[in-house]
């Protein structure tokens, strides 16, 4: 299986990137209702600003290492230590997978964070004043976990997506799944924003059009090295 992980990555890359184009043509016009999504603008703005200042390291790393914890809790993996230091941490673990491996850069642990806090407070006091606040939070914590993941990936290879099968299978699966999750969020946070069925047949659409195109240049460039190669 090991060695099926970069084929599997370069055969997903195509579909990756459509989802990423794909998802940008369809979230962007949403968001632009600023009276309904202002305060999470607003809230991911402030996320920009903190991360340009260079603030929030060790929030990252915490999070970062909690999340591999998480994983690994639930795949039924023994925790045998956690550290976290400023710029830097890990888990010391009996065992590990993709999933364990990969899940801080798809799990955004602070919006999960904020929405359970919302979802609780909600129990005890009415939600509905509380909402701006709530939107607020998760745009900065939603924005916190793209931009420090976008940083990571931007960079040096990790050695997590090289326990996970290396960067050529990870890379492509992590922007997948980055959109679908970041798409089911605002989803959830606006039910009446966005339509999933259109979202999906949207990226389906822009995904068969990138495969087709490559099919496409593929056949072009083998007919001719077949007529250059039978001259």
């Amino acid at each position: 299986m090991k060695a099926l992980k970069p084929i599997i990555g370069i055969a997903l890359a195509p579909a990756a990137l459509a989802a990423v184009w794909a998802t940008g043509a369809m979230l962007a016009p949403a968001m632009g209702k600023f009276n309904i999504t202002l305060p999470l603008l607003c809230g991911a703005l402030a996320s920009l600003l903190f991360h340009w200042a260079g603030w929030g390291k060790r929030l990252y790393v915490t999070a970062h290492e909690l999340t591999h914890a998480l994983a690994a809790l639930f795949s039924g993996v023994r925790i045998r230590k956690i550290s976290v230091k400023k710029n830097s941490g890990y888990v010391l673990l009996d065992s590990t997978n993709a999933f364990i491996s990969l899940a801080p850069y798809i799990i955004p642990l602070y919006t999960l964070a904020v929405a359970s806090a919302y979802w609780l407070a909600g129990r005890f006091w009415e939600a509905a004043p509380l909402r701006p606040w709530f939107l607020a939070a998760a745009g900065f914590t939603l924005a916190f976990h793209l931009l420090h993941t976008a940083d990571i990936l931007a960079g040096p290879v990790q050695s997590d997506l090289k326990k996970a099968g290396g960067p050529v299978f990870s890379i492509p699966l992590l922007l997948l799944l980055n959109c679908l999750g970041l798409t089911a969020a605002l989803k959830m946070l606006f039910p009446g924003l966005l339509s999933l069925r259109a979202y999906s047949t949207r990226v389906l659409e822009t995904q068969g059009e990138a495969y087709a195109a490559i099919f496409s240049a593929a056949s072009y460039a083998v007919n001719t090295a077949k007529i250059y190669f039978n001259s």
